[in-house]
């Protein structure tokens, strides 16, 4: 048997020099986060010795330098931001592909690449495709220089598809990310912050119909939930500069004793930041109010649960594995808390009316939700949500799983979403967020923050004024005393806006104002603002990296 393609290609020294490239190219203006999987791929080869560069296709344009020094490229990288779910064709592989010098090895893996043969098949100077947690199997690779001898690696040897030994690696306790090697000109932030990613777990151990993203492996089968211990979730903490930290486990919430533990620490060890994370109502039942509690002054800000609906009947076609009791129980334990509540709602059931959705605004004013997030159930091809609601002989629609979709289900999510989102109900969360006891930043600067970044890319931001307004209130926000004052300010507010806000919910209910105007003002800004704030975004990018760095 001959060598594999990537093999053969490996210079007689050796790989020396490995490029690492995240290619795909959608800009968020409000929200940019570090390619975290494939920064995963790189500490696998540092751990091999290796010499590494990442570059981040969003905020480079000509790479061409690094490509021609380059001893093995490597395409590799998931989306960590779900705004970008659905774009995932906004990428430069084929371009980044074309440069690549001839007897040059390609690796690739991540999103748009979960076939490996199809991967394959497409990409003829693809050499190796990587499946699963991708730092061992990288390490692996670079240390064998072998592909046979490295685990989850498909690749190209004598004209057929190969497959190696495939196992399921747990995230490793103490190989994490390098965030000091990182190109200081990428600025990732969100909302004007900047800000960084965790991973403490992969994996979920439900099987929710409707999922086909989440708590999976890379080949798409289900993946069962495995964490790391609080004590090594604690270490990369403490390597971490950003403020602002989100974590992206499928569900943060399984292991709550875990969470309990790595709060401890922090709050023993005085390490302050800012988290935001997604959990499952039942596991915040099955816990505490007094973990809650620690959560919160360890720093976690905001708490996002996927409710998905308020019908028994849906949430059993879901295979949700809860009841509307529980989520409601949860919502009552997280009320004692300071942490914001966003809850996730899947609109588009089979059998659900419109009273039936509309009943989740309900539901966010009863419990203080902060952020009411709606989807729309998607089913496409492929998956076991599609088998059950089409036929697959004719591609309709079966008898009796007719649904609301399009432009009534359109209307009815910003109804939801938007009526939720009122003057009144923003303040409140601004003054939960005063009230909260881990919040070491002051929710007035992070509102500044978010101003300014929601004028970026707009006429606004060419005539510096909002900088110059908030220049003063931002220096003020960031004094210890002022975050005293406002944490007492909130406090004494608190009660007397509830009643302001419970009488407007009330006449807003009868009258409908908030689901009929305000959907239409956001929506405006969604189409006629934030599109444009995108599309410029995606031109300036890379010609910003490019004066910082000749600057």
């Amino acid at each position: 048997m001959t060598a594999s393609t990537y093999e053969a290609k490996t210079k007689k020294d050796g790989i020396q020099r490995v490029l690492i490239v995240y290619p795909y190219t959608y800009i968020n203006p409000h929200l940019c986060l570090p390619p975290l999987a494939a920064e995963y791929l790189q500490a696998g080869a540092v751990e091999a010795g290796k010499q590494t560069t990442l570059l981040d296709m969003r905020f480079e344009d000509d790479i061409s330098e690094h490509v021609e020094g380059a001893d093995l490229i490597c395409l590799y990288g998931f989306f960590e931001d779900c705004d970008v779910f659905g774009k995932w064709g906004i990428h430069v592989i084929d371009e980044v592909l074309a440069q690549v010098p001839e007897g040059i090895p390609v690796l690739a893996g991540g999103t748009g690449f979960g076939d490996a043969e199809a991967t394959l098949a497409k990409y003829p100077e693809i050499d190796v495709v990587i499946e699963g947690v991708p730092n061992i199997p990288m390490q692996q690779l670079l240390e064998s220089g072998d592909p046979s001898q490295a685990t989850n690696l498909v690749y190209r040897q004598d004209g057929e598809i190969v497959h190696s030994r495939r196992v399921t690696h747990r995230l490793s306790e103490d190989v994490f990310p390098r965030r000091e090697l990182r190109n200081p000109a990428y600025e990732y932030h969100a909302l004007g912050m900047q800000a960084d990613l965790i991973r403490a777990a992969q994996g979920c151990n439900y099987k929710c119909r409707f999922c086909y993203q989440y708590g999976k492996d890379t080949d798409g089968n289900y993946l069962r939930w495995q964490g790391r211990s609080p004590e090594s979730q604690f270490e990369e903490l403490k390597q971490i500069e950003a403020p602002l930290l989100l974590w992206v486990d499928d569900d943060m919430t399984t292991d709550m004793d875990a969470l309990e533990r790595v709060s401890e620490l922090m709050i023993e060890n005085g390490l302050r930041k800012i988290m935001v994370g997604t959990g499952r109502v039942d596991h915040i039942v099955r816990s505490n109010v007094e973990a809650l509690k620690k959560m919160e002054r360890a720093g976690l800000i905001a708490l996002a649960f996927g409710v998905e609906s308020l019908k028994q009947e849906t949430l059993r076609f879901y295979r949700k594995a809860q009841t509307v009791e529980k989520v409601e129980q949860a919502m009552a334990m997280m009320n004692q808390t300071n942490i914001l509540l966003f809850c996730n709602f899947l609109l588009g059931s089979p059998g659900e009316t419109e009273a039936d959705m509309m009943k989740a605004l309900d539901f966010g004013r009863r419990w203080d939700v902060d952020t009411l997030v709606t989807n729309r159930l998607r089913v496409p091809k492929g998956s076991e949500m599609y088998d059950v609601l089409m036929d697959p002989a004719t591609g309709k629609q079966r008898p009796g799983m007719e649904r609301i979709v399009d432009r009534e289900l359109r209307r009815i999510k910003s109804s939801i979403k938007y009526g939720q989102r009122t003057p009144l109900r923003v303040l409140m969360s601004l003054l939960k967020l005063g009230r909260h006891e881990g919040l070491f930043l002051d929710p007035g600067y992070m509102l500044c923050c978010t101003i300014e970044t929601l004028t970026k890319h707009t006429w606004i931001e060419k005539t510096y004024l909002v900088p110059a307004i908030l220049f003063l209130p931002k220096q003020f926000a960031r004094l210890p005393a002022f975050r005293s004052f406002t944490r007492f300010a909130s406090t004494a507010l608190t009660q007397p806006m509830r009643a302001v806000n419970t009488v407007f919910e009330s006449v807003d209910t009868s009258i409908g104002m908030s689901t009929k105007i305000l959907p239409a003002v956001f929506d405006y800004l969604r189409l006629h603002v934030l599109h444009r704030q995108k599309l410029r975004a995606q031109r300036v990018a890379g010609r910003a990296v490019k004066e910082g760095a000749t600057g």
